[in-house]
C-alpha cells in the first residue's frame, strides 16, 4: 500500500508514518465494517478540500458509492475492483485507462481499517501531478473511517448494554459472558436511580442530555430507558450507599420540577430488585408527597416493600385502623398526632413538643385512637399496625 513501488510509475511512493496504521483499540472488535454513502462522501469532499482534484471512494465491488463527479456515482470502477483483489495500489496514465473500463486517469489506492479493506480511493489526474497527495488521501480516509468505526462500535455497546439490563429488569437469565464482554462487574456495589420526567418535553430536553454527558463522565454509569418519560442509572456505591449530595454531583441536575428522582436499596449482582426498589420508592413517593421531587427508599423502605408486595385483600385489612380514624370528625387531627407521636418513637413529651400542645393532650388523643381503633399507641404490637396502616396508605 502506502509507500511501496508502483507499476506504471517510475520512483517510490512516499511513505508516511500515519498511513495503513490502524489504532490499537480498533483491533480485535473491528470484524465487518460496511462503507456508507454519507461517511464516502464526506471522504470525497473533505480531501478534494485539500488538494484540488477529483477524488472518487468505491466499494470492494468496484463500484462509485462517491465521487467529486455526482454523474459518476453508481458506475463501475474496474481498475477500483482489482485494487480491491490484489490489496495494491494502481496507477493508470493516459495510455492505459481505456485497458480499465469506467476509469481515468490518476491513482487508486487500497483502504484499509486493521486487516480489512474497507474503499478503494481513486485520485483522478495526471500520475505525476497527484502522485504525492496519495499518503494524505489514504490517511484522511482511514481516520474518518476509524472514527466512524469507533462511532459504531460505541453505539452497537449501547444497544447491547441496554438490552441485558432491559433483560436484568425483567428478571430474564442473562448468560455471565454478556457481562464479560461489556465489562461489567456485576458483584460491585450498585444503586438504581430512576428519573421521571413530566412531560416528554422534559425528558428530551433533560434526560437525553444528561444519558450523554454521563457515558462521557461516568464510564462506570449503566443506563437504559425503561419508557420514553424514564431514564434508570445504576450507580456504583463503593461505600454500601451513595448520598443526596453524591448522586447531585453524579447527576449535574439543576433544580428542575420537572424531573422526579427516586433512589433505590444498594444492591450487588440482583439488578431487578436494584429496580423494582427505586421503581417502588417512585411510585410511593409520589403518591405520598405529590409535591416532592426526590425520594430515597431508606425514608421510604416499609412503604416501598409493601408496594413491590402488590397487596390486595391484604391492603384494605391493614388499613382498617386508618380508616375508621378517618371517618371520625376529628380523624385528620388524630392521624397527625399519631404520627408525630412514631416520629418521637413512643415518646409523648417530645412527640408533644413537635405539636406544640399539651403532654395531657397527647395522650388524651392517644386514648381516642385506641377506642376508635380498637388498637393501643402504648402497646408494641398495636402500635406497629397502626404504623404499618400508615405507611401503606
Amino acid at each position: 500500500m502506502c509507500g511501496s513501488e508502483w507499476p506504471g510509475f517510475a520512483g517510490k511512493w512516499p511513505s508516511s508514518p500515519g498511513c495503513g496504521r490502524t489504532p490499537a483499540p480498533l483491533q480485535g472488535f473491528l470484524t465487518v465494517l460496511l462503507l456508507d454513502q454519507t461517511t464516502a462522501q464526506r471522504i470525497v469532499e473533505r480531501t478534494m478540500r485539500a488538494i484540488g482534484y477529483p477524488v472518487n471512494v468505491m466499494n470492494a465491488d468496484g463500484v462509485i458509492i462517491a465521487s467529486g463527479s455526482p454523474q459518476r456515482v453508481g458506475s463501475l470502477h474496474d481498475a477500483a475492483r482489482l485494487v480491491a483483489e490484489t490489496g495494491e495500489p494502481l496507477v493508470i496514465d493516459g495510455g492505459q485507462a481505456a485497458e480499465y473500463p469506467g476509469t481515468q486517469p490518476g491513482v487508486n489506492l487500497p483502504v484499509k481499517v486493521g486487516d480489512q479493506l474497507v474503499a478503494v480511493v481513486g485520485i483522478s489526474g495526471s500520475p505525476r501531478d497527484v502522485a504525492h497527495f496519495a499518503d494524505l488521501v489514504c490517511m484522511t480516509a482511514e481516520l474518518m473511517l476509524e472514527q466512524a468505526a469507533l462511532l459504531e462500535a460505541g453505539q452497537h455497546r449501547r444497544r447491547q448494554v441496554e438490552e441485558t439490563l432491559l433483560a436484568l429488569c425483567e428478571g430474564k437469565p442473562v448468560p455471565s459472558v454478556w457481562f464479560e464482554q461489556l465489562g461489567i462487574d456485576v458483584a460491585r456495589n450498585r444503586v438504581a436511580v430512576v428519573l421521571e420526567a413530566a412531560t416528554q418535553s422534559a425528558a428530551d430536553r433533560v434526560l437525553l442530555p444528561l444519558l450523554q454527558a454521563l457515558e462521557y463522565r461516568q464510564k462506570a454509569v449503566l443506563a437504559v430507558h425503561p419508557s420514553p418519560c424514564q431514564l434508570l442509572i445504576f450507580l456504583e456505591a463503593e461505600s454500601g450507599r451513595t448520598s443526596p449530595d453524591e448522586l447531585r454531583q453524579v447527576l449535574n441536575l439543576t433544580p428542575n420540577s420537572d424531573i422526579t428522582i427516586a433512589v433505590g436499596q444498594v444492591f450487588s449482582r440482583d439488578f431487578r430488585a436494584g429496580f423494582q426498589s427505586a421503581n417502588a420508592t417512585l411510585e410511593v413517593g409520589k403518591r405520598k408527597v405529590p409535591e416532592g421531587r426526590e425520594f430515597h427508599y431508606d425514608n421510604l423502605r416499609v412503604p416501598a416493600l409493601w408496594q413491590s408486595l402488590q397487596p390486595d385483600w391484604q391492603k384494605l385489612e391493614l388499613q382498617a385502623p386508618v380508616n375508621k380514624l378517618l371517618n371520625h370528625r376529628q380523624g385528620e387531627l388524630y392521624l397527625r398526632t399519631l404520627e408525630r407521636f412514631i416520629e418521637s418513637n413512643g415518646q409523648v413529651v417530645e412527640c408533644s413538643q413537635r405539636l406544640h400542645v399539651h403532654a395531657n393532650t397527647v395522650r388524651y388523643r392517644l386514648r381516642r385512637i385506641e377506642a376508635i381503633t380498637g388498637l393501643s399507641p402504648f402497646d408494641l404490637p398495636s402500635l406497629l399496625t397502626l404504623q404499618l396502616a400508615l405507611d401503606t396508605r
